[in-house]
C-alpha cells in the first residue's frame, strides 16, 4: 500500500508545481504590446555606434558637404559685400543684413530642425532645406535690387542653411563613440572647404564672365554636393515621434545655460570680419 500510495501521490505532487509554472513561464515569454514596443525602441536606441566603417565615414562626408553647402558659402560673404555696396550704392551696414540673416537663420532654424530629425524626418529634412540653397543661389544670381537679394540670399538660403546643418550634426554623432570627436571636426572642416572654394572660384571668374555667371557656378558645385549629399545620407537610429518641439529643459541646467550664454557673446563679433573682409 505505501508503494502504491508513493505512485499515486507522487506524480500528482510532481506535476502540479509544473503544470502551476507553465502558465508563468509562459506569462513571462509572451511579452504584451507595450513591452514589444518598448523593446524594440531601446534595442534600437541603445545599440552600440559601429565607431567606423564605410557607412559611419559616409555620414562624415555627408556632414563635410553639408558644412561645405552652409557655413562654406556663408562665410565667404565677403566676395558679395563690396559688390552689393556699388552695385546697390546702398552704406555697408545696410547690406551686411544679408549676410547677419543668414547667420541668424542657421542657427534659430537648427532648433526646430533637429526635431525633424528626432522625428526620423531627416532625410526630407535634407531634401528641402538642400532645395532651398539652390533656388537661393539661382534666385540671388537674377535679383536686381536690395530686397530681392535680401530675400534670396538672406531668407531663403538662411532657411535652407538652417534645415539641414543641425540634423546633420546630431546625424554624425550617433555613428561614432570613441572616434566621435574626429569625425565631428572632420565633418566641420567643410566650413573651411567652401571658404577655399567658393572665392577662389569668384577669383577666377569675376574678372571673365562677370557676377551672375560666377554665382550660378557656385550654384551649380552646390547642386553637385547636394546630389551625393542624398545619395549617401542615411540615419541609425530608431524614429522617437514624441516628443517638444523645443527641448524648454536644458535651460534648467546651470552649465548649458553658462554654455549657450558664453558662446553667444564669444560669437557676437566673429562675424564682422567674414563681412567686410573682401576675398576677390
Amino acid at each position: 500500500m505505501a508503494v502504491d500510495t508513493s505512485d499515486s501521490v507522487c506524480p500528482t505532487l510532481r506535476d502540479e508545481p509544473l503544470s502551476d509554472e507553465k502558465p508563468q513561464d509562459d506569462a513571462a515569454s509572451t511579452p504584451s504590446q507595450g513591452d514589444e514596443e518598448i523593446q524594440a525602441c531601446t534595442t534600437e536606441d541603445s545599440g552600440e555606434p559601429p565607431d567606423g566603417g564605410l557607412q559611419a565615414w559616409l555620414q562624415v562626408v555627408t556632414g563635410h558637404l553639408v558644412a561645405f553647402n552652409s557655413w562654406g558659402y556663408l562665410i565667404s560673404f565677403g566676395i558679395f559685400q563690396p559688390y552689393y555696396e556699388s552695385q546697390f550704392s546702398l552704406p555697408p551696414s545696410t547690406i551686411s543684413w544679408i549676410g547677419s540673416l543668414e547667420v541668424c537663420l542657421i542657427f534659430f532654424i537648427g532648433t526646430f530642425s533637429g526635431r525633424a530629425f528626432d522625428a526620423g524626418y531627416y532625410r526630407t529634412a535634407l531634401a528641402v532645406g538642400l532645395f532651398l540653397q539652390i533656388l537661393a543661389i539661382f534666385m540671388t544670381s537674377i535679383a536686381s535690387s536690395y530686397w530681392q537679394v535680401l530675400l534670396a540670399q538672406g531668407i531663403c538660403q538662411g532657411l535652407g542653411n538652417g534645415i539641414i546643418f543641425a540634423p546633420t550634426i546630431a546625424n554624425m554623432s550617433t555613428y561614432f563613440t570613441s572616434k566621435k570627436t574626429i569625425a565631428i571636426s572632420a565633418g566641420a572642416c567643410g566650413a573651411g572647404t567652401g571658404g577655399i572654394v567658393f572665392p577662389l572660384i569668384a577669383q577666377q571668374l569675376l574678372p571673365k564672365i562677370g557676377f551672375r555667371w560666377t554665382v550660378r557656378v557656385m550654384g551649380l558645385v552646390v547642386a553637385v554636393s547636394s546630389m551625393i549629399i542624398m545619395i549617401i545620407a542615411k540615419t541609425r537610429l530608431k524614429a522617437r515621434k514624441a516628443g517638444p518641439l523645443v527641448e524648454w529643459a536644458a535651460f534648467k541646467e546651470p552649465a548649458y545655460v553658462l554654455f549657450a550664454a558664453a558662446m553667444f557673446f564669444t560669437l557676437w563679433p566673429t562675424w564682422i570680419s567674414y563681412n567686410y573682409v573682401s576675398l576677390t
